[in-house]
């Protein structure tokens, strides 16, 4: 049976202390510190922690400390793997270039290719757990190859790593390259799916964003295509804000989920 997690916040706490939620994991990321991850972890011991690391593998070379820290949540979290972004970019630049919506510097993609790949190999010689790769957002003002379904199978078969598929992302990339989303989608390779990322993109300055807001009827249904051509081991909600649509979209998830 596929999995149901959803990322830690104070509503998603509030329905499990109500018993009123159908989740089997949490997700957690750097932007929790270790202890309160510990401390979560303590209070419920019943349900598996995974830890997404966001882009954090890019500072391996440059923000000193970085593995010890990595090493540190894998301990506190106890995940199975350790979910990291496809990214060229060092971590917190990205989103830098996307808030202020600057042009973002020119590179040699291939040559950034090779370098991410070899962090990657790098890092699962130093972790003991599998790694697995997010597909990437596109950013505005930026080439984004990192979003190209050839250059993405191109690092997981070299990195020999485990696909994380962000439904949100494949929308704002497909929208991007131009093409429909289940047409992205199938490009990526479907046999390493062992995650699947769902949130709610909305409409921000004429394009789409990742705005993490609830679920829309065109995100339900990205999402059993998804299922019906891959077969992942966790569907995680990617959604903080307010205890009520925490609620809704998780009962519609486990429907769909069980459903299969």
């Amino acid at each position: 049976m596929i999995k149901l997690t959803t990322n830690l916040s104070g509503p998603l706490i509030e329905l499990l202390h109500s018993k009123a939620v159908p989740v089997d994991g949490i997700e957690v990321g750097p932007w929790i510190n270790t202890k309160k991850i510990a401390e979560k972890r303590e209070m419920l011991p019943d349900i598996p922690f995974y830890f997404h690391g966001g882009d954090y593998l890019n500072g391996l070379s440059v923000v000193p400390g970085t593995l010890h820290r990595i090493h540190k949540y894998l301990e506190a979290s106890g995940s199975p793997w350790l979910s990291l972004h496809i990214t060229f970019f060092l971590p917190g630049v990205k989103y830098i270039f996307w808030k202020w919506n600057w042009k973002s510097p020119s590179i040699n993609p291939d040559r950034a290719t090779r370098g991410f790949i070899q962090k990657v190999q790098k890092l699962s010689r130093s972790v003991h757990v599998p790694i697995l790769l997010e597909n990437p957002n596109p950013i505005p003002l930026y080439e984004n190859h990192e979003i190209q379904t050839d250059r993405i199978n191109r690092i997981l078969e070299a990195a020999d790593c485990r696909l994380l598929l962000d439904t949100g992302h494949a929308r704002l990339a497909a929208e991007t390259l131009g093409m429909a989303v289940e047409e992205y989608i199938l490009r990526l390779p479907m046999d390493r799916v062992d995650q699947v990322h769902v949130s709610g993109p909305r409409m921000r300055d004429g394009r789409l964003f990742d705005a993490h807001e609830p679920l829309q009827e065109i995100d339900y249904r990205l999402l059993e295509f998804v299922l019906a051509h891959s077969k992942p081991k966790v569907v995680t909600l990617e959604y903080t804000r307010e205890v009520d649509p925490l609620r809704e979209q998780l009962i519609s998830l486990r429907s769909i989920m069980d459903g299969r």
